[in-house]
């Protein structure tokens, strides 16, 4: 371990910790970020660098397949971290952030091999079921679409799931009713390094 980082660790006190001690020193006495972000845990997606962010700006969450669960009052580290940006950190913006090539909605079609029925994925496959009704409204609509690429209308449709299970946290909705909070839904193309931004009006994802 000490070897696979201590080169990255040393470059960052010698030139990017030193170049910024003004803004650490700020950061040491608290934060305000502008924008909560709800990520995928892959590591192809950086939300940092593809919107080349410094520390202290922006407030993230990061599970399996981007995912706001519906609301529940007692459980939950993403609907903790949700709480916490919106009640307390009174951020003005929250966007749920998807990607291509998402394994976990990839996941959602994938039928295991007896070699793979020995993995233990128990708490995977039980959180990918919040992911379900985002494959159900993408096979209905892969039915009458030109678009071959059923993952991508599932990742897509996986971020608008979300975007509507925001509306079930009612501090939310006050945020929204008050004009103190937008959320937006957001498609990272890895390949391409694009965004394409959800449209309330038109219902489809556009370019950035």
């Amino acid at each position: 371990m000490k070897s696979i980082y201590s080169k990255g660790y040393k470059n960052f006190r010698k030139k990017y910790f030193r170049d910024n001690k003004k803004l650490f020193d700020e950061l040491a006495i608290g934060q305000k970020p502008h924008t909560m972000l709800i990520s995928c845990s892959d590591s192809r997606v950086n939300p940092s660098l593809i919107l080349d962010t410094k520390p202290g700006e922006l407030f993230i969450a990061r599970n399996i397949g981007n995912v706001v669960p519906p609301y529940q009052i007692t459980k939950g580290a993403t609907q903790s971290a949700i709480e916490y940006a919106v009640n307390v950190l009174k951020i003005p913006n929250l966007v749920v952030l998807g990607h291509s090539y998402c394994g976990a909605c990839a996941h959602l079609y994938h039928e295991k091999t007896e070699e793979e029925e020995s993995i233990e994925l128990n708490h995977v496959e039980q959180w990918l079921t919040l992911m379900y009704p985002a494959k159900h409204e993408a096979i209905l609509e892969s039915l009458n679409t030109d678009e071959k690429n059923i993952f991508e209308i599932t990742e897509k449709n996986n971020i608008k799931l979300s975007l509507q299970r925001l509306m079930t946290y009612p501090y939310i909705v006050r945020a929204l009713e008050k004009g103190e909070l937008e959320i937006h839904g957001w498609w990272y193309n890895i390949q391409k390094g694009e965004l394409e931004i959800y449209d309330y009006k038109t219902k489809n994802f556009i370019p950035a």
